[in-house]
């Protein structure tokens, strides 16, 4: 083996590692993708190529949100400075990683995303060992599943894979769709395997948002093939099959099925109950901390405090103690700490790589920034070490990248 296939086939094992860090736990994960990262960079510049200084300028405007949590530090009030900095240490990766990427070739970024097929084989894992052990714990359980929610499934995959039900869910929808986008050099038979696999695995947890982004993106590539949509029939019915499968043998599927059907019911009686009800309290609370912090905002430090301090006279009004929440919705939570200024620039980061997407007709790009557009609705995504990271890594993986971009795959 001469040198330069030496070094490829470490490229290719590197940007392997790359994807399975994604499913680490937390401390290792960090070490494992900056690691690699920096195997990246180090090898980019060992092979003479200097990149633009433009790539780092368009990196420090897309993480430009970063510098309003170091500028936010010494204007915090003492009592949540140490806030604030804790935010500024985990969220360092939203300005970090497109400088890592900014700063790695073409070559390698088009290795990196050659080896995404190891992101889905780590989503699968990781749920084929949630749910073999849930069902293991409740199959020698002496009550067996009497009692089993989805609540209880939900609950009892996060402690068991550290990994929120939501951001699997995200980790799904994206599996699926570099399966349709970058799926043509697959195997067909393991195509599909993986593909009802890992819809199969979806539906129990039933993330809303997540669900949603994914029929926009199926209907996004029927559309796209509507000229030889004949040819997908079976697809279709293989996915409309499984749906109804899990509707009926699923448990979890009916009851949040179900759970959203009761959206017409008091909130004052299910607002602990439903969370449905939940969403429409957190949103009352987070537009009225909008309505007052919108111009300046309250610093990210502050947020959590002043929430709780809300809910304590929700739990007054509703006569149950109904916790307190993030604001549960990253656009609130970018515009209550930093006011207007933070909200336009992370929109504003947003648009610019929802126009880089459209622009080259990159349809991978698209669908992932589809499922976090979406899911920013429900969930402060980048308050989370697995949020903030898929969203960091891969954006700036896909907005650097300016190579060939393939066609939707599934035939």
């Amino acid at each position: 083996m001469n040198e330069k296939s030496r070094l490829q086939n470490i490229d290719k094992y590197a940007a392997r590692l790359l994807m399975v860090s994604f499913f680490l736990p937390m401390q290792p994960q960090v070490l494992v993708l900056f690691g690699m990262c920096a195997y990246f960079i180090f090898s980019t510049f060992k092979s003479g190529q200097r990149l633009p200084i433009t790539n780092y300028i368009t990196a420090i405007c897309l993480g430009a949100l970063y510098l309003l949590y170091l500028i936010a530090v010494p204007l915090t009030p003492t009592a949540y400075r140490s806030v604030t900095q804790t935010l500024c240490e985990y969220k360092m990766s939203y300005l970090l990683l497109p400088l890592v990427f900014a700063s790695i070739s073409v070559a390698k970024i088009r290795v990196i995303l050659n080896e995404l097929v190891y992101f889905i084989y780590g989503s699968i894992f990781i749920c084929i060992v949630g749910n073999v052990w849930f069902v293991v714990k409740y199959a020698l359980a002496p009550e067996g599943f009497r009692g089993v929610n989805h609540v209880t499934y939900r609950i009892f995959f996060e402690d068991l894979t550290g990994i929120h039900p939501t951001y699997i869910s995200m980790y799904l929808v994206f599996g699926i769709a570099v399966l349709l986008v970058r799926g043509q050099k697959m195997n067909r038979t393991v195509k599909y395997i993986m593909f009802y696999t890992m819809l199969a695995f979806l539906l129990p947890l039933l993330a809303k948002s997540p669900l949603i982004a994914m029929v926009i993106m199926f209907a996004h590539v029927a559309w796209l093939r509507r000229k030889a949509l004949a040819r997908y029939k079976w697809t279709f019915v293989g996915v409309l099959s499984l749906m109804v499968l899990s509707y009926v043998f699923v448990p979890f599927v009916s009851q949040r099925v179900n759970e959203m059907a009761g959206i017409g019911t008091s909130l004052k009686q299910n607002v602990t109950d439903n969370s449905i009800h939940e969403r429409k309290m957190i949103v009352s609370v987070d537009w009225s901390m909008v309505k007052q912090y919108w111009l300046t905002g309250c610093s990210p430090g502050r947020l959590l405090h002043l929430l709780k301090t809300r809910y304590c006279f929700y739990s007054l009004y509703y006569e149950r103690d109904v916790n307190s929440f993030d604001p549960h919705n990253e656009y609130f939570y970018q515009w209550i700490s930093f006011g207007l200024i933070g909200i336009i620039l992370f929109a504003g980061a947003l648009a610019w790589y929802f126009m880089k997407a459209i622009r080259t007709q990159d349809y991978l790009f698209v669908y992932l920034l589809l499922v976090f557009a979406i899911t920013f609705f429900t969930e402060s995504v980048l308050a989370t070490q697995h949020g903030i990271l898929l969203y960091s890594f891969f954006t700036a993986l896909l907005f650097f990248n300016r190579g060939e971009v393939s066609e939707t795959g599934i035939r």
